[in-house]
């Protein structure tokens, strides 16, 4: 039988999980933003505007590698990141 979970929204610059209220960035009013995490949204506007899709891939990569988070699991977000909505073209 399957183990069913309760699904944890992501980011949809860098597809953090959005588990807590501060991991939610910021809308221009200063309510939380529904879709992106405080480290890629803040009052409305994305924080690195100019970083390209692979940059981003490559940034959350290096900070996945960083917490010790297994490979097969940075391989799933790699493939992840360009599917989400700020990187669909």
């Amino acid at each position: 039988m399957e183990k069913h979970q309760t699904e944890v929204p992501l980011c949809q610059s860098c597809a953090m999980p959005l588990e807590r209220v501060e991991d939610f960035g910021t809308d221009a009013d200063g309510h939380r933003s529904s879709e992106y995490c405080q480290y890629c949204f803040q009052s409305g506007k994305f924080t690195e505007p100019e970083i390209t899709m692979k940059q981003m891939i490559d940034k959350c990569s290096c900070i996945m590698k960083q917490m010790h988070i297994r490979a097969a699991q940075i391989r799933a977000t790699r493939e992840l990141i360009p599917t989400l909505k700020r990187w669909k073209k």
